[in-house]
């Protein structure tokens, strides 16, 4: 069996990348990601480069460690493709967005869960394949659809990288890898789907034969160097803006006072969603509000949290005396793990979605119409430039896959505007598959092409609620308060 190159640095790793090539840079949510050898790979100063990633805004907050967004703002790269180009804050445009919007960058936005795919095929030999991700949606324009069993579809082309950069925790001499827990994502696949594979190694390289047949996640034969990270080197990074630290315990739920008129705190949405999982349910909790919302079931309720970076069975958030920089959510949040929990790639984490197998999704929301569609990706309005541009994620995935689809947003805008609409003014994320919506005033299910208000926030009318919607609402005939604080 072939042995792969073992480079003394990482700078002998990366030596003779030429300018313009494609790489692959697997990492989701800080955990996995290969800071080593691309901060190799900036001091060689290769330019003209492709690269093929979650997120356009990746970086550090160490100097000294550079990611994708250091080498696109130093001008190093032509194109991007990759399932987030939006900002932390989706309202103000990041330096690569607007090198976007001013002709520099090339960029191509892919949902997530096909992002994945499409690096998988690469490394299967399959050329394209058809996805229902992206239906009706911006996304799809222009690409070939097709029915099968009376669904649509949309052919995705696949992705075959020159080099891909693969950091594992384990690797022996003839190029087996192990991944550790949730930094797995993407880079098993993105190791197959590439000419030349290089690896940053965490743990010494091992004699070949070392890591049990059984244990290995990538094949050596895929594996062309190998390079330990060396005791100065990047293990575990903060991201800029958003720090690599467990979140603070979780915010205790206070009963309203008798007569006490408030919204619902983003804690209390969360616990309102958790209230109405099901014993048994497989769920996924999308970025944002979402994901606090399995701080609130209690472990008999046997409901299973699986996150689209591979963790299958998580719950609550750590705590600072648990925190597992490698066991994170879908948000970049150290959770914590149930018994029986288990990781799988990123590709077959979709896998699990695309299947039908999740019994319902939420998901944060910009806005959400009347007859279930809602939009959660851009900002800016249908028919506007820059739709290469937002943060899709794996929403769509989600959405045409998912028994229920879930919302948990503000009512309103900033400016006190309805955010519940009669029509969607943004690009869709998904298009008529919401079936209940969490805000901040209540919950309000979508049955018919009309909302209901089932429940209302501490000292609110349905006469305030309908107010402040902007489609059409009705009022339960249940109609009762929220309560989560029983």
């Amino acid at each position: 069996m072939p042995r792969p190159r073992i480079a003394a640095s990482m700078a002998e790793a990366v030596e003779g990348i030429p300018d313009g090539a494609t790489i692959i840079v697997p990492g989701f949510g800080g955990a996995g990601v290969p800071w080593n050898l691309m901060t190799a790979l900036w001091e060689q100063g290769a330019r003209d480069l492709t690269f093929v990633t979650n997120s356009l805004n990746m970086v550090s907050a160490d100097p000294r460690a550079k990611a994708l967004t250091d080498f696109v703002v130093d001008g190093r790269v032509r194109k991007v493709i990759a399932s987030f180009t939006a900002a932390t804050h989706p309202s103000r445009a990041s330096v690569p967005e607007q090198m976007a919007r001013d002709g520099r960058l090339e960029v191509e936005l892919v949902p997530q869960g096909t992002l994945a795919e499409r690096i998988r095929s690469g490394g299967a030999g399959v050329p394209a394949f058809w996805t229902p991700a992206g239906v009706d949606t911006v996304i799809a324009t222009g690409k070939e659809h097709r029915e099968f069993d009376g669904e649509t579809y949309v052919l995705e082309g696949a992705i075959f990288a020159d080099y891909a950069f693969v950091r594992a925790h384990r690797a022996d001499a003839a190029g087996n890898l192990l991944f550790r827990r949730a930094a797995r994502n993407f880079n098993p696949i993105a190791g197959m789907a590439s000419r030349h594979t290089l690896v940053e190694v965490e743990q010494p390289i091992e004699e070949a034969g070392a890591i049990d047949p059984d244990d290995v996640h990538l094949p050596g034969i895929f594996v062309e160097r190998l390079a330990l990270i060396p005791s100065d080197g990047f293990v575990h990074v903060q991201r800029a803006g958003r720090p690599e630290t467990a979140p603070k315990d979780t915010e205790s739920l206070v009963a309203p006072a008798p007569d006490e008129k408030r919204r619902l705190t983003r804690q209390e949405l969360a616990a309102v969603i958790a209230q109405r999982l099901q014993p048994g349910w497989l769920v996924n909790l999308g970025i944002g509000i979402p994901t606090f919302a399995s701080n609130y079931v209690r472990e008999g309720d046997d409901i299973t949290f699986t996150s689209e970076n591979g963790v299958v069975g998580y719950s609550r958030l750590a705590g600072p005396d648990e925190v597992d920089l490698d066991v994170v959510n879908a948000g970049g949040q150290p959770v914590t793990l149930v018994r029986g929990a288990s990781f799988v790639h990123h590709a077959d984490s979709f896998g699990v979605v695309r299947s039908g197998r999740l019994d319902v999704t939420v998901l944060g929301a910009y806005e959400a119409s009347a007859d279930g569609s809602f939009a959660n990706w851009r900002l800016h309005e249908v028919g506007e430039p820059f739709d290469h541009l937002g943060g899709i994620g794996g929403a769509m995935d989600l959405v045409a896959r998912a028994k229920q689809v879930w919302l948990a947003m503000e009512h309103t805008t900033r400016e006190g505007g309805p955010r519940l609409l009669e029509r969607c003014t943004l690009a869709l994320t998904g298009k008529g598959c919401v079936t209940l919506i969490v805000t901040d005033l209540g919950v309000v299910s979508v049955q018919g092409g009309r909302f209901v208000l089932e429940e209302h926030a501490p000292g609110h009318t349905f006469e305030e609620i309908a107010a402040l919607t902007g489609g059409p609402i009705e009022a339960s005939p249940d109609l009762r308060p929220v309560d989560v604080w029983g």
